[in-house]
């Protein structure tokens, strides 16, 4: 391919005689092409299956993103408890199959649908996800599993699975649907939705006055310093805030001014107090410590930064600081140390939830005791509060192997949700993983791994397609 120059014409003058110039001499050099380059330059991004298929109908899409939002927005607003309040008895004893399944769930049911007809029908949708979410289907895979085997085995009730494990599938698929600029306003809706229940949580903390009232699973209302806010239990309050803590300062405020960004780190800082969850409190502080830790270690190594952010950085933490030791100094935090030092037995309780295998068979112990039998353990060593390790949990309901299946496909959907975004989400990822592990987590029903879902695909930063379309390394950027 000739890219140079023109020749310059040679002129001679009627008087002189030039020596003979061979005509080849004046041609310029012709370059012979770099192979590699024309090859890269002529190269296009491989695109993941989803683009590869055809065309969007813009028409679904719209239904798709609204469902998404009712979904997103259901379960924030409609805790189980305030479910409870309103005479639904979706978290205590009685009521029918269809009263005990989240109205997030059947909003997201509709947005799958509304994607699967966007895409051109279920079977293009499944070889979308096959391809470009191989985590997704593993997760899938071991629910189906668990279905049977709960069904068939155990005799358990199948709503706990369906809120617990299937609701988060179902939204990554809808959301993973839709474009980056359709997913950044959700994300920033839940920052408002996040600062708006810390700050009830802390009124609650501060006057004794309870927005949803916490039920037992016998109905009756259980009284407890915690605040419970919108989110209805003060660990699901301590879980999602010290998530949101954990992403503000991981990257998921990237798009906030500094100050502000400080600012509702600090609310959501306060508000863990107010929620009093000891492991979700420690570990989110640590985190940001860590990765406040990082951060400074990168600009100790030359990577620049704005001065004026600096300083209204260093400002603002200078007087979160001196907040906080003035309002710890009064006495704000006296419960929460309180609770430290007399935890009301849960630390008996996670000793305890070992015996409860002691006396199990072994075909009892790999493929799940009799309900029954599970029941009268936990109640002979005193566990009245549930097991307090989602994995100790699993094995004691489920069995060893339908437990270390359902285990590694939690494992495999936690790191495509990483590749689904950046490595950024590691940070999250670490910090759902120890307070699961740390608490009933997804032993019980609850929403938790939806709405940490939800976080991570809208919230953190996101670096190309994630897909199995995109190079590996830059994937994982």
């Amino acid at each position: 391919m000739h890219t140079g120059s023109p020749p310059v014409p040679v002129s001679h003058g009627p008087s002189q005689s030039p020596e003979r110039v061979d005509p080849a001499s004046t041609r310029p050099a012709i370059e012979s092409p770099d192979l590699v380059s024309l090859a890269l330059s002529q190269a296009r991004p491989v695109p993941v299956l989803s683009t590869a298929l055809g065309p969007r109908r813009e028409w679904a899409g719209r239904p798709t993103l609204w469902l998404v939002w009712a979904s997103v927005a259901a379960m924030a607003a409609i805790s189980a408890m305030a479910l409870v309040a309103l005479g639904v008895p979706y978290a205590v004893s009685g009521g029918s199959f269809l009263t005990k399944i989240h109205p997030a769930t059947w909003f997201a049911v509709a947005a799958v649908v509304a994607a699967m007809v966007e895409r051109g029908g279920p079977g293009r949708q499944a070889a979308e996800i096959a391809v470009d979410r191989p985590g997704v289907i593993a997760l899938g895979a071991a629910v189906v599993l668990v279905f049977v085997h709960t069904a068939l085995v155990q005799h358990l009730p199948l709503s706990a699975i369906i809120d617990t494990l299937v609701l988060p599938i179902l939204l990554f698929v809808a959301i993973v649907a839709l474009d980056p600029t359709a997913r950044r306003p959700i994300g920033t809706a839940l920052h408002l939705f996040f600062a708006f229940n810390a700050t009830v949580g802390l009124v609650e903390y501060l006057t004794g006055w309870r927005l949803t009232p916490m039920y037992d699973i016998d109905g009756t209302i259980i009284h407890d310093w915690r605040s419970t806010a919108i989110l209805g239990h003060p660990l699901n309050n301590a879980f999602a805030t010290g998530c949101w803590l954990v992403m503000l300062a991981t990257g998921g405020g990237r798009a906030m001014p500094v100050v502000l960004r400080v600012v509702a780190m600090a609310l959501a800082a306060a508000a863990l107090v107010a929620f009093g969850g000891r492991v979700a409190m420690v570990l989110s502080f640590a985190i940001v410590a860590m990765a406040g830790g990082l951060g400074g270690l990168r600009v100790l190594a030359g990577r620049r930064f704005a001065l004026t952010d600096a300083a209204m950085a260093v400002a603002a933490v200078t007087i979160v600081a001196v907040v906080a030791i003035v309002a710890v100094d009064a006495g704000a935090a006296d419960r929460l140390i309180h609770r430290f030092s007399d935890d009301a037995g849960s630390a008996g309780t996670r000793v305890a939830m070992f015996r409860i295998f002691a006396d199990l068979g072994w075909e009892e112990f790999l493929f799940g005791p009799p309900p029954d039998l599970m029941i009268r353990a936990q109640r002979l060593y005193g566990i009245t509060i549930g097991i307090e390790s989602t994995e100790i949990a699993f094995v004691a309901f489920y069995g060893l192997i339908p437990a270390l299946f359902l285990l590694a496909a939690l494992g495999a959907y936690l790191l495509e949700l990483v590749r689904a975004t950046s490595r950024a989400s590691l940070w999250p990822v670490a910090f759902f993983v120890v307070v699961m592990s740390a608490s009933t987590g997804l032993s019980s029903k609850s929403t938790n791994l939806a709405l940490f879902t939800v976080m991570v695909t809208t919230m953190m930063p996101t670096v190309g397609t994630g897909g199995r379309g995109m190079p590996a390394g830059r994937a994982a950027c």
